[in-house]
């Protein structure tokens, strides 16, 4: 698979496009606002974007949807069920986390934005694509990571991160988090690292190296 990154939005959310060697299907992992830049890869690389896979329900790696819906109305989105609180309702559980989290950015994006994003989202099973699912609740009690054993690749979301790990005081749980980092910490070394914020790595530095591996 060609792996091709972007950053985007207040927070330097990253999201991946994932697409074959041979062929035009694609896959987008995340979907941070503003989505303009991945959309545009797409269409300039002959790209037919087929699904997006949620690592987790946080605004930062959802408001790009309404963007992705809106250019491809027939795009599948993944979450884990455990997740839907942010989006169900009308993303009533995602509006009451920013009016306490971050108001200006509820105000100056995500009221634009709510009306517009999909509410017909698609729960994982045990694989997507080419990947397999991990559940890796912490960061959030619905977050996943993304492994292809064939092609040594883990997309972890806010889960793990170069150096560090996600924060588990928006709806998170620290010995969760801790206990899927273990489960992480099992997979080959060699293992690359696609997280949701910061450089990519692999598992054998962050086990070497990040504290909260230890």
């Amino acid at each position: 698979m060609r792996i091709q990154p972007f950053t985007a939005g207040p927070y330097g959310t990253c999201c991946y496009i994932v697409y074959e060697y041979e062929g035009n299907n694609a896959v987008l992992i995340d979907a941070p606002y503003p989505l303009t830049k991945p959309l545009s890869f797409v269409k300039e690389n002959g790209l037919r974007l087929e699904a997006v896979y949620l690592t987790h329900g946080h605004f930062d790696h959802i408001f790009g949807l309404a963007e992705a819906r809106k250019e491809i109305s027939d795009l599948s989105v993944y979450i884990e069920k455990e997740d839907l609180q942010y989006v169900n309702d009308g993303y009533k559980g995602t509006l009451e986390l920013l009016s306490s989290f971050d108001p200006f950015f509820l105000s100056r994006y995500a009221s634009g934005l709510i009306a517009e994003m999909p509410e017909d989202m698609m729960i994982y099973g045990e694989e997507a694509g080419p990947f397999r699912i991990i559940r890796t609740p912490g960061h959030t009690e619905g977050s996943v990571s993304l492994y292809s054993a064939e092609e040594n690749v883990l997309f972890t979301g806010d889960t793990l991160f170069a150096g560090s790990v996600g924060r588990t005081d928006i709806g998170g749980d620290q010995s969760k988090l801790f206990s899927s980092l273990k489960l992480l910490s099992a997979l080959p070394s060699e293992t690359l690292v696609f997280p949701g914020h910061g450089p990519m790595t692999n598992i054998g530095t962050e086990i070497a190296s990040n504290p909260y591996m230890k």
